[in-house]
């Protein structure tokens, strides 16, 4: 999703909200929704590195490395996360490097999307040639498998998260009402 602003309509001040989950999650849908609801700005992360790049997400990591990717991305992550009225849509594995899920809490409200492997199977399968940690995947029953393993792997950074959200039921409306909740909680609004 390529960055959006509206035109705000409400006096509410929100920090920065980061929502964080496994790929396919559904964390680009739920943030263009939140952006329309909330009618404040939103970006998605690896379409922001995308366009900074010139280069696609798996382009980057086949020529540069998963190493420089995540590094880039902590750096991209940080530009965003001293703004107010902004929701970002992080990539998969963003809170489970450079410490980014910590600075993530401390910056802004962060929300743990959790879809089980199965859903995730089946969302991903289409697409998953342009998914650079499943496009080597056979089938089906291989990628449910990997992303078992992955899920396992990354759920000690997501249960950090502030709001933790089963996504397979989620709607707008539980989705707003925990943000409100966490509208208030204190922030730091610097780089570090």
């Amino acid at each position: 999703m390529q960055k959006q602003s509206f035109v705000q309509t409400t006096t509410a001040t929100f920090p920065p909200i980061f929502l964080v989950g496994m790929m396919g999650s559904g964390k680009s849908y739920w943030c263009k929704a939140i952006v329309e609801h909330l009618q404040i700005d939103g970006i998605d992360l690896d379409a922001h590195i995308e366009k900074l790049y010139q280069q696609s997400i798996s382009a980057i990591f086949y020529e540069k490395g998963e190493v420089f990717f995540r590094e880039i991305e902590a750096a991209a992550l940080r530009t965003f996360g001293v703004k107010k009225n902004i929701v970002i849509a992080t990539g998969g594995g963003t809170p489970c490097f450079h410490d980014n899920m910590i600075w993530m809490n401390k910056h802004g409200i962060t929300i743990w999307i959790d879809e089980p492997a199965t859903v995730l199977t089946e969302r991903l399968w289409k697409e998953k040639a342009h998914r650079p940690l499943v496009a080597h995947v056979e089938n089906r029953a291989a990628l449910t498998q990997f992303l078992t393993a992955k899920i396992e792997e990354r759920n000690h950074f997501y249960r950090l998260a502030d709001i933790h959200l089963k996504g397979e039921q989620l709607q707008i409306n539980a989705l707003l009402s925990a943000i409100r909740s966490f509208q208030n909680k204190s922030f730091n609004l610097n780089h570090s």
